[in-house]
């Protein structure tokens, strides 16, 4: 069970907002999250199409992965 109390910073959590609706869907998530007094510092990375059409094939950078 994760116990929040047990860690003196707040979890990084990974963001990819990726493409199409992905960016509302995951700011509209972040508010809930927020809202609900979430402890967590967020680390936003790019994926998608983007990435794809400068030839990383898998949408994602190595520095990504």
């Amino acid at each position: 069970m994760y116990d929040s109390a047990a860690f003196d910073e707040s979890p990084l959590v990974a963001v990819a907002h990726g493409d199409g609706i992905g960016p509302e869907i995951m700011a509209a998530a972040l508010e809930i999250l927020d809202a609900a007094g979430a402890r967590m510092t967020v680390r936003t990375m790019e994926i998608g199409e983007k990435l794809y059409r400068q030839g990383h094939t898998a949408g994602i950078s190595p520095e990504g992965w």
